[in-house]
């Protein structure tokens, strides 16, 4: 008896099935459909985000670029300051010699003053003194040793002479070496001043790109939100769609579902979940996903009628059977696919393959059970 109503409800869904199909109306010749349309718009909408992503990741390399030039600025300020206190020392430094220097220089034209006035002297002495020297001397050894003592201070006047000029030569030796380093370390400041001026250049430039990063992701976030708008409303036009040309009913016959994927019972993301597919962040997840090897056979959970193989472009491959009391089941992402629309199908039935086409990211089986349009959670029908 349990068999006969089964048989008897399962008539009914393929009936309901058979008046859906006669009237749902094909697009006219060359009209775009309600999936190309969203599958366009998702397309524009997804490339409008690359670009939006694009000109952020510019701006902050360019925000990167800019630290990198402000900290090599910073080391080639420091390194000026560095030079800037060596060379003010090297300025005292020079000073100082040439104040030694010319304290030298006076000395020794003091000691040449005194020389020339000794020498003076002992010139007229030799001119108009010498009868007096020998008259005054008491002995040929006051006499001998008189000359020599005179000749002595010449010579140790020479000596002092000598050894002052030998110490301001020693000075200007050492103001020339402080003038050649000074003149070193102004020479690498001024190179230095060169480099801090080009990165100052080159920090600004990246203050021009980055504001114009800005202007322009402020611009583009306007084109990514109109152009996802549009693909969200194109999106809920389709799946009012599938609502409107579902079979409606009491939704009796969503009960005796069988698992489409027998032995693979591993579920990646459930109803209503989050998914993230190639940088687009979606959530409420339409169905359930279980991944199986490509080529893996899909069977119907349900009895039903072939109603479509041209869902919305992320299902990619995609097989819906209306399975009649407004019930409708979608298997998508498959390989190939076993079946045609119209085709009447029983529960078990090989409709498809398990594949990754459309928007996917791995082999698996996209699963979804709906009633009267409605998505429901697929694991309230059905358990691996």
């Amino acid at each position: 008896m349990l068999s006969f109503r089964v048989s008897i409800r399962r008539a009914g869904c393929a009936l309901l099935a058979a008046v859906f199909l006669g009237f749902c109306a094909a697009p006219g010749v060359g009209a775009e459909t309600l999936q190309e349309k969203s599958a366009r718009l998702k397309q524009e909408y997804e490339q409008a985000q690359k670009e939006l992503d694009a000109i952020i990741n510019n701006k902050k390399k360019a925000q990167q670029q800019k630290q990198v030039l402000e900290n090599q600025r910073k080391i080639t300020e420091e390194k000026i300051e560095t030079l800037v206190a060596i060379i003010n020392e090297q300025i005292e430094a020079i000073a100082l010699k040439e104040q030694a220097i010319a304290d030298k220089q006076t000395e020794i034209d003091g000691r040449w003053e005194d020389f020339k006035a000794r020498m003076k002297t002992m010139q007229m002495m030799h001119d108009r003194g010498a009868v007096a020297m020998i008259a005054s001397a008491d002995s040929l050894y006051d006499l001998l040793t008189y000359s020599t003592t005179l000749q002595q201070i010449s010579e140790k006047d020479n000596e002092v002479l000598e050894e002052m000029s030998a110490q301001k030569a020693a000075l200007e030796e050492e103001r020339q070496a402080l003038e050649t380093a000074k003149a070193e370390q102004e020479a690498a400041k001024a190179e230095l001043d060169k480099t801090a001026e080009q990165l100052s250049s080159n920090i600004q430039q990246q203050n021009t790109n980055i504001s114009k990063a800005a202007a322009d992701a402020e611009a583009q976030s306007v084109v990514v939100s109109e152009t996802k708008k549009k693909y969200e409303e194109a999106q809920a036009k389709f799946d009012a769609w599938v609502r409107q040309n579902s079979s409606n009913g009491s939704g009796v016959c969503a009960e005796g579902f069988i698992w489409p994927l027998p032995g693979y019972s591993n579920i990646t993301t459930y109803f209503g979940g989050t998914q993230n597919l190639g940088g687009y962040i979606t959530s409420g997840h339409k169905g359930i996903d279980v991944p199986a090897p490509k080529g893996t056979p899909i069977l119907a959970a349900h009895d039903g009628t072939v109603k479509s193989t041209t869902g919305d472009w992320t299902y990619g491959n995609v097989v819906m059977l209306d399975n009649g009391d407004g019930v409708t089941t979608v298997y998508a992402h498959m390989s190939s696919i076993a079946v045609g629309v119209g085709q009447q199908v029983s529960q078990g039935d090989v409709i498809g393959y398990v594949g990754s086409t459309g928007n996917s990211t791995g082999n698996h089986l996209h699963w979804e059970v709906q009633i009267n349009g409605v998505r429901q959670n697929p694991l309230n029908y059905a358990s691996p």
